[in-house]
């Protein structure tokens, strides 16, 4: 999937889609200050722009998603798209994707 489809699923997808935020993302670095439901926040329903993960670390097929905070600070997000199979417990329904918030960077 190129970067304008992961472009256009992300934003078609994201306010309807199970968020799953790794650990990695708000435990690893505290001094950063994100909280799982912040980044959840950031990638639900914040305005950003993103870019191919050009990293030598990459996350094969994810993407950056650059957003700015409460306090006008941007962050970094590592995203990647996957099909998971989440059964809601309240419809019975089975989701088909999944965002995860794999990396989250801001400098404070």
């Amino acid at each position: 999937m190129g970067l304008s489809d992961k472009r256009r699923l992300f934003f078609q997808i994201r306010t309807k889609c199970e968020i799953i935020v790794k650990k990695h993302a708000f435990e690893d670095y505290p001094e950063r200050g994100f909280s799982k439901s912040e980044l959840i926040n950031l990638v639900r329903i914040r305005a950003g722009r993103i870019t191919e993960n050009n990293s030598a670390e990459a996350i094969t097929d994810s993407f950056l998603f650059f957003v700015k905070d409460d306090l006008d600070r941007e962050c970094k997000l590592v995203i990647l798209i996957e099909e998971v199979e989440i059964i809601d417990e309240e419809t019975g329904s089975i989701r088909k994707e999944a965002l995860i918030v794999c990396s989250a960077f801001r400098q404070v």
